[in-house]
Parts: structure tokens; sequence; C-alpha cells
């Protein structure tokens, strides 16, 4: 299988270590794919730091965070639920991959994807505000399976679990949109306040060969 896209390659701002008489510059940007804390790390945590990884049984109910490590040695780890649906995957490199069905798929390098579960639960990665201010998101949900009708997936953007001001599309490998971009999208968001990257089953309603890529960075921009 190949994947339509590739995620973005995007800049990401680090923290400069303290020295004497100079404050440390705090971050402001953070990249979803490149701070993946999966469970093949030795510190493997969810949540880690601004992010969570979990899922919710519908758009808008209780997020819960997904506490099974999901292992496909040597290249895929992450985090899923008890059943192995939905869950939050990273690839270190080119990797096939058993999804939902039992063909075979491949991730490119770097790739973080987000799966739906059976019953129409919600894929979740979270990012939590580490301060009040105004943040400015950039990247994309993109296709990852050609299998069938392919990946057929609702995606969303909801800030603090709510459908008010939220970002939606349809990502839709064989229907003309393989890929849906969200930059340029602003939240205002104070201490603590949530936006979730959803990925739901679609209009089918059918979770099987649903895996879709996620590439986000988010910054505070004030």
């Amino acid at each position: 299988m190949k994947a339509l896209h590739r995620a973005a390659s995007l800049a990401l701002l680090i923290l400069l270590p303290a020295v004497p008489g100079l404050a440390a510059i705090p971050v402001s940007c953070w990249d979803a794919t490149s701070e993946f804390n999966d469970s093949a790390n030795p510190d493997a945590a969810n949540p880690s730091g601004v992010w969570s990884y979990g899922w919710k049984k519908t758009l808008t109910d209780k997020f819960f965070l997904a506490q099974t490590p999901y292992s496909n040695p040597p290249s895929i780890f992450g985090w899923c639920n008890a059943s192995g649906f939905p869950h939050i995957i990273h690839s270190s490199r080119t990797a096939p991959f058993t999804g939902s069905g039992v063909n075979a798929a491949t991730l490119p390098p770097r790739a973080l994807l987000l799966h739906p579960g059976l019953n129409g639960e919600y894929a979740i990665l979270r990012f939590t505000a580490p301060a009040d201010g105004t943040y400015k998101i950039a990247g994309q949900f993109y296709a990852l399976d050609d299998h069938g009708k392919g990946t057929t997936t609702d995606v969303w953007v909801l800030p603090n679990e709510t459908k008010t001001g939220a970002y939606s599309a349809e990502v839709d490998y064989y229907g003309g949109a393989g890929s849906v971009s969200f930059t340029g999208k602003v939240f205002q968001l104070k201490k603590g306040n949530t936006l979730d990257f959803e990925v739901g089953c679609g209009p089918n309603k059918n979770y099987e060969y649903d895996s879709t890529g996620l590439a986000a960075l988010i910054e505070k921009v004030k």
C-alpha cells in the first residue's frame, strides 16, 4: 500500500538552556510528530508534556487515555485501548503494518497515524495549553490506506470538546480529498484548555481501512 501524502516538514522552536544572567527562552511551538512519546521510549508516558493520546466514544464525549502500549517492532509503536482500537501510532522509518483488515499497509517514515474504533470511537491526539494565549495551528490530516474504498474518515480539531469554533472536514482516499489542511486556524485558549485532533469512521460508519495520518504544529503567537 502506498501513502498519498507524507507529513509536512514543520519547524520547531527549541527551549534554550539557561545561562547565568540570561533567562531561558520559553517553548512557543510544538510538533505532534517529533514530540510523540511512544511506548518504545524509556520515558514512555501518557500524557507526556502538553500531549495526551486517547479516544472518545463520540465526538464530544468524555476523553479516555489510551493506556495500552501498541507494539509492532522494530519501527512502529504507540498507544491504544485494550481492544487495540482506537490507536495512535508512530513510525520511526518506512514500515509495513497490518491495520483493521488483513492487508498490509506501509507507513512513511516519521508518520503519526490515528485509527478510529470498531464501534465508532474517535482516536484523539490532545493538546493542553500550558498558558493563556493565542494559538495558531498548521498541518493536515491525510489518507494512508488505499484498500477497498480506502481511508474515509471525518476529522476534527475541537477546542475544549465543543463544536463551537471547531475545524472539521472529511478525508476520502478515492473521493478527491486525500488530504485536508487546517493551516491558519487560530484559537484563543486559557491555561489548561484543550485542542483535540480527532479521527472518526466517516460517513460510511465503518472503521476498516481508515488509517489517517496527522501532521500538526501548534504555535503560541501571543
